[in-house]
């Protein structure tokens, strides 16, 4: 009788337990059925995150996601401020000061892509799959594989990378002919007077020339893009050894202007851009689309900065006759079907960094009346991680090998740059092209990272300007009372365009073909050329000169060593090869 009581016990348990099994499951697919019927339609839709007046300018904090921190303090100082007497040049013209003309017109955004960003702003850098874990403060060498190097009979010589594509030809004339991933050539040439001419697209590039304003030592830059010229204002800083120019307005708004770009609009505003039929459009589609309705300025200039971005790029490589490469077919892993790569998440990203960029801005035109009382830092002084709209193609390291960043390609600092580093890790929020992927880490350029954030700035700038013209119409609400128009500062009257930077960008690009051409026959044909001479990272000082000799310049800045030959420039650090250009 026991057993049997036994037996019925457990039996009762069993069953029990199967009910309550049975309960579970089907509470699951409830559940389930209930979240797929629940989730919206895949749209873009406006953040939720709402913008709010600037904090002091003197308050700084680590952003998190959807947070926005103040402005670096506009006294902090850079590690140095000495400017160099020959500004070193690192800009890519493809995200020069072209900008897409925003008229109105129709157009349908594209569909949410709801998939869940592989990193979070604010949060530590991942480890990407299949590749070694990132360490703090580690970095993957240089921005791009150590070139492979053939010397021609004339003192010129071409640079390759690994897959043996030219990236680089130094000719004899003191040139140097970068070829980008994207495929648009861009032509250096120094001039007398420390002058600069950096042309890439027939009629495209800058002239920059060093000048003392009020005791002011600036760069000033004339962009010309299609015969229109317009001039912009650098600082040359120095920070962890490497020359920065740091983008600096030569006027501001007011402000209850600035005030008016922090604010959301108490109504959602329906806004159509007039570029919804343009090729570059077309060929981004499956990449950007723009939020329906904009809760605030700056969401709006947010799709501004990113259309400019885009569509400066396609129109470099349509004037270099380097037509873009085929886009992935609907239902790739690039653009799933119905979906875009870049998505809500990263551009809430890209939005915060937007708004971080106003909030310096505004505390910069706090002292526009005297330029000299204030110094011009690096963005890596305020140990943010800002995130970074790439303007025009890159090769670099990562985690998982040499990848290309693309233009419109999405990454951020995943940490301050280490001491004495060329480099800064960063890690990439999204890849128009994939080849960086999504959530890899990225050695790139300090030089590379603060001409993308001098772009963004400028075309913030820009943006501002149209959202004032265009206020109080197509929706957009009327601006408050005193917050019309900008304010000069003393560098406006006296930095104007070079009446000549056409003239010169023209030369400039023909004397560098005909010297690219001698030096590239020189080493094709085997007219004396030397063989390929490789410089790899991790290599130490004494296997660097038994192969390149005595450099023509020696930078010592202790543990960080820096060798100048007359075709390229070795960084050393702690004795070792640890970037190359």
């Amino acid at each position: 009788m026991k057993r049997s009581n036994a037996i019925t016990k457990t039996a009762i348990v069993l069953a029990v337990v199967a009910v309550t099994a049975m309960s579970i499951a089907a509470q699951d697919n409830n559940k389930k059925k209930n979240d797929n019927s629940s989730k919206p339609a895949p749209q873009h839709s406006a953040p939720a995150q709402q913008h709010s007046a600037p904090p002091a300018a003197t308050q700084q904090s680590q952003p998190a996601q959807h947070q926005h921190s103040a402005p670096p303090a506009a006294t902090q100082q850079p590690q140095s401020h000495t400017p160099p007497t020959t500004p070193a040049v690192r800009e890519h013209t493809g995200g020069g000061p072209q900008q897409p003309q925003m008229q109105h017109g129709v157009g349908t955004p594209g569909p949410r892509n709801d998939r869940p960003n592989a990193y979070q702003p604010g949060t530590a850098a991942p480890n990407h799959p299949g590749g070694p874990a990132h360490e703090p403060g580690r970095t993957f060498g240089s921005s791009a594989a150590a070139p492979r190097i053939t010397r021609a009979p004339d003192g010129g010589s071409v640079h390759r990378n690994d897959a043996g594509r030219i990236t680089a030809v130094h000719t004899s004339s003191g040139a140097t002919i970068y070829h980008s991933p994207s495929g648009v050539r861009r032509v250096e040439m120094a001039r007398p007077g420390g002058a600069v001419v950096v042309a890439s697209a027939p009629g495209h590039g800058y002239v920059q020339r060093p000048m003392v304003v009020n005791n002011t030592t600036i760069v000033k830059r004339t962009y010309v893009v299609g015969g229109v010229s317009q001039v912009r204002v650098y600082r040359p800083v120095v920070y962890s050894g490497v020359t920065l120019h740091v983008y600096t307005p030569v006027r501001y708004y007011h402000p209850a202007f600035y005030a008016y770009a922090y604010t959301p609009w108490r109504q959602p505003v329906v806004y159509n851009w007039g570029w919804m039929g343009r090729p570059w459009y077309a060929y981004y589609g499956g990449y950007f689309a723009p939020y329906p309705v904009y809760a605030s300025p700056t969401l709006w200039l947010t799709d501004f900065l990113i259309a400019t971005t885009l569509e400066a790029a396609y129109l470099e490589r349509m004037a270099a006759n380097a037509p873009p490469p085929p886009q992935p077919g609907p239902g790739s892993a690039y653009a799933p079907a119905g979906q875009v790569a870049l998505t809500p998440e990263v551009k809430q990203a890209i939005a915060d960094e937007v708004h971080r960029q106003i909030e310096l801005e505004r505390a910069e035109s706090q002292q526009a009346g005297n330029p000299a009382a204030y110094q011009t830092s690096p963005i890596f002084t305020d140990n943010a991680r800002h995130v970074f709209l790439v303007s025009s193609s890159l090769e670099v390291n990562s985690n998982a090998g040499a990848c290309v960043l693309a233009e419109g390609d999405v990454i951020q600092l995943a940490g301050p740059p280490p001491p004495n580093s060329p480099t800064a890790d960063t890690v990439v929020l999204a890849s128009h092209r994939q080849d960086c992927r999504k959530g890899s880490i990225a050695a790139v350029q300090l030089q590379d990272l603060q001409e993308m954030q001098n772009q963004m700035r400028a075309t913030i700038d820009k943006g501002m300007g149209d959202l004032q013209t265009r206020q109080g119409q197509g929706g957009m609400p009327a601006l408050p009372a005193g917050a019309a128009g900008t304010v000069d500062t003393p560098l406006a009257a006296q930095v104007q365009p070079d009446p000549g930077a056409g003239a010169e960008l023209t030369q400039a690009s023909q004397e560098a073909g005909r010297a690219e051409e001698q030096v590239l026959n020189q080493t094709q044909n085997g007219d004396g050329a030397s063989g390929p001479v490789n410089i790899s990272m991790g290599q130490s000082i004494g296997e660097v000169t038994a192969i390149l000799g005595t450099p023509e310049k020696t930078i010592d800045l202790g543990a960080k060593k820096i060798y100048v030959y007359k075709d390229i420039k070795i960084t050393f650090v702690d004795g070792r090869v640890s970037d190359v250009q």
